[in-house]
């Protein structure tokens, strides 16, 4: 008779990653980090974005976090008033910066309001040589002033040590 094959041991589930997508009432943000806020923005601007997101960094080179956002509602004068509230968790999970009412956008509505924009400005952030290391967790809590609706997106942003320069002799 042939033996039954051993069971394979059940993996330990990973807990799901925090989404850095979010909608309500029609309003949806997306949180992305690139290592050069510019580049993305111009590559952006040509439907390229995505090349140029990255959630890793090294010391002494920093992320910046952007947000793009949809559906915002216009008040009487046709402007849209998005802020957002950045808190970045240290790998050890307590809180390492606080920003709050950043503009995402105050300025005339977006002529189609399903046409994802990306917000002014970016937050930056890194670290130097001295770290800490390991994951950093951005939570941006967005919110469309006109409309009364907030929405919270998080990401995980990993920093490492930079390489080490060879010793000139």
């Amino acid at each position: 008779a042939a033996k039954a094959k051993a069971k394979p041991k059940a993996r330990t589930k990973l807990p799901p990653p925090a989404l850095n997508i979010a909608e309500k009432d029609g309003f949806g943000v997306m949180q992305v980090a690139a290592s050069d806020a510019a580049a993305f923005i111009a590559a952006w601007k040509i439907g390229n974005g995505a090349k140029n997101e990255t959630t890793r960094t090294v010391a002494d080179k920093p992320l910046f976090t952007l947000l793009i956002f949809r559906g915002c509602k216009a008040d009487a004068d046709g402007k849209c008033d998005i802020v957002a509230d950045f808190v970045i968790n240290r790998p050890d999970g307590t809180v390492n910066e606080d920003n709050k009412g950043v503009v995402v956008w105050n300025k005339a509505a977006p002529a189609d309001p399903k046409k994802p924009m990306i917000g002014d400005g970016a937050l930056g952030y890194g670290v130097d040589s001295e770290g800490p290391f390991g994951d950093y967790r951005v939570v941006a809590t967005v919110t469309d002033k006109v409309a009364g609706t907030t929405v919270t997106t998080e990401q995980t942003l990993t920093i490492a040590p930079a390489l080490a320069a060879p010793e000139v002799k």
